[in-house]
């Protein structure tokens, strides 16, 4: 199923609606909806959001290892997000490693889910991946 993907226009908007919205609690976009510059504009708006709890990127094979440092950022500054789909995106390795880093000093993310294939390599490679296995879901769709 291909869906059409959201705008620039579409996504400045959501990011002026995450920004200044106290409401919204779950957002997902999913499908092939969103590219690395939507990912990174919509990581940048959910810095100081206080309310989001959830966001789900899954199914986004647009979203690369362009987008891991900005995901990486927003979990250390974002203080709301307890829940992270990424599964089923283009994302490297060595971004999934970037975020699970980033899991140490943002305690609030609950779960995690990242693409199986990551797996192996992020527990052999990760030396603190013991701390964090319990947020991290491999399996689980979402």
């Amino acid at each position: 199923m291909w869906c059409t993907p959201l705008t620039n226009d579409c996504i400045q908007y959501l990011c002026i609606l995450l920004t200044n919205n106290k409401i919204i609690q779950e957002l997902v976009i999913s499908v092939h909806s969103i590219s690395d510059r939507g990912v990174i504009n919509i990581c940048q708006a959910l810095e100081h959001n206080s309310t989001l709890t959830s966001l789900g990127l899954s199914n986004n094979p647009l979203i690369t290892s362009t987008s891991g440092q900005a995901l990486s950022h927003l979990l250390l500054n974002n203080s709301s997000l307890d829940k992270l789909n990424l599964r089923k995106t283009s994302l490297s390795t060595e971004s999934i490693l970037l975020i699970l880093q980033s899991l140490m000093d943002n305690k609030k993310i609950r779960r995690l889910m990242l693409d199986k294939r990551h797996k192996e390599t992020c527990i052999n490679t990760y030396p603190n991946y013991h701390l964090i296995q319990d947020r991290a879901d491999w399996t689980s769709d979402w």
